[in-house]
């Protein structure tokens, strides 16, 4: 019984803070500078995650496409010597 006690203790305090909340003048659709500065941040913060996200794709295909490269003349005389067949 003092489980459901608490539990609803709680729900009860939760909803009450959930009516009290509000949003900025930004958020519920104010005019202004403010509103268009927050805009800006927005796309420069899109514009630096596309950069780096596409920085990171860059590297791994540039990984996969050295991966895929033969080996140099010296690395296969060195395995051709030491008589290790990998294929």
């Amino acid at each position: 019984m003092k489980k459901i006690t608490q539990t609803c203790a709680v729900a009860a305090i939760w909803v009450g803070l959930a009516q009290a909340a509000n949003a900025c003048t930004v958020c519920m659709g104010g005019d202004g500078t403010v509103g268009e500065a927050a805009n800006g941040a927005i796309f420069v913060m899109l514009g630096v995650l596309a950069t780096v996200l596409g920085f990171i794709s860059t590297v791994g295909y540039l990984i996969v496409r050295k991966g895929q490269l033969p080996l140099p003349p010296h690395a296969e005389l060195v395995r051709s010597l030491a008589g290790i067949n990998i294929d």
